[in-house]
């Protein structure tokens, strides 16, 4: 989802559409979770060549 999209549905969120809230939040959620999969990604990554370094 863009982040025009996603600004879309925070502002009909903000005036009380409570379909745009849940989408909003299930798109947040989603957008979360794949950020953090990336950071732990790039952790192991880190990890790894700092083993084969030593």
């Amino acid at each position: 989802m863009t982040d025009s999209k996603i600004t879309e549905l925070l502002a009909r969120a903000a005036s009380g559409d409570p379909e745009a809230a849940a989408a909003f939040t299930r798109a947040r959620a989603v957008r979360l979770r794949a950020a953090e999969r990336v950071s732990s990604s790039g952790r192991a990554a880190a990890l790894r060549m700092l083993r084969r370094a030593s």
